[in-house]
C-alpha cells in the first residue's frame, strides 16, 4: 500500500505517509501529485537524478531523464485537465532552493515541451530550512488568470517541501488548479519495508499514467 499523495509505502492501515498527512493540514497544496518512477538512494536510479543536473552534467543521465519526463508530457500531461474537469492552461517548474544563478536542468528540459503558458517561479535567496512547507519559499513572477489550471514539474520528491511550497506560490499568485508531475520519488531500500516493496515492483511500463497508476482517465 503507497500513499495517496506521494506513492511512498505505508502501513496498510493509514492512507497517507506522514509528511503528507502534515500538508493536508495547509490549505493551497497540490491537488493531484504524479511521480513517474522511483529513484533508490545509493543505486543507479538515484545516482541518475544526481547525474543529469551535475555541472557538467552525465550526457547519459541527462538524456534518460530527458526521455522520461518528455515522453510523460506528451503522452500523460494532458491526463492532470481530464481529472480536474478543466485543461492545463500554465505550466512551472521548480528552481533550486536557495536560488542558483544559473537555468535548472529540468526547466531546461522541459521549456519547449510543457503545456500552456510558463509562470516562472523565483526562489528566495536565502531559506534556513529549504525542506519545509513555506510559501515564501518561491514567489510567481506574474499573476495568474481566474481558472488557472497549473502542471508544477519538479525533478524528485523527497518529503515533498519543495513541491508544496511552490504550490502554496502558485495559489497565491491565482492559481486555481495545481497539478504536480514529479520524475522520480525518493525512496531509501534499507527503511522499513521498502526492499520488499521494491523487489515486488513490475518493470517500468511507459504507458502506465502516473496520475492514475493504471488506464489514462477518460
Amino acid at each position: 500500500m503507497t500513499c495517496d499523495v506521494c506513492t511512498t509505502p505505508v502501513e496498510n492501515r493509514y492512507a497517507l505517509c506522514y509528511p503528507c498527512k502534515q500538508y493536508r493540514m495547509q490549505d493551497g497544496t497540490a491537488d493531484r501529485v504524479a511521480p513517474i518512477t522511483y529513484a533508490v538512494k545509493q543505486q543507479q536510479s538515484g545516482y541518475v537524478m544526481h547525474g543529469y543536473k551535475a555541472r557538467p552534467p552525465v550526457n547519459a543521465h541527462y538524456r534518460l531523464v530527458s526521455m522520461l519526463m518528455l515522453f510523460s508530457l506528451s503522452r500523460h500531461g494532458a491526463c492532470a485537465g481530464r481529472l480536474a474537469r478543466t485543461p492545463l492552461t500554465h505550466w512551472a517548474s521548480v528552481p533550486s532552493l536557495p536560488a542558483k544563478p544559473y537555468e535548472h536542468a529540468l526547466h531546461r528540459i522541459v521549456a519547449g515541451s510543457a503545456p500552456g503558458a510558463e509562470i516562472k517561479l523565483r526562489a528566495a535567496p536565502k531559506a534556513p530550512n529549504p525542506r519545509a512547507l513555506d510559501a515564501s519559499h518561491f514567489t510567481a513572477e506574474t499573476a495568474l488568470p481566474p481558472d488557472s489550471h497549473v502542471l508544477l514539474m519538479d525533478d524528485t520528491w523527497a518529503r515533498g517541501g519543495h513541491v508544496q511550497s511552490a504550490a502554496l506560490s502558485l495559489r497565491r499568485a491565482g492559481a486555481s488548479t495545481v497539478s504536480a508531475l514529479i520524475v522520480a520519488r525518493w525512496i531509501r531500500r534499507d527503511y522499513g519495508e521498502n526492499a520488499g516493496f521494491l523487489n515486488g515492483l513490475p518493470d517500468f511500463d511507459p504507458d502506465i499514467c502516473p496520475w492514475t497508476g493504471g488506464s489514462c482517465p477518460s
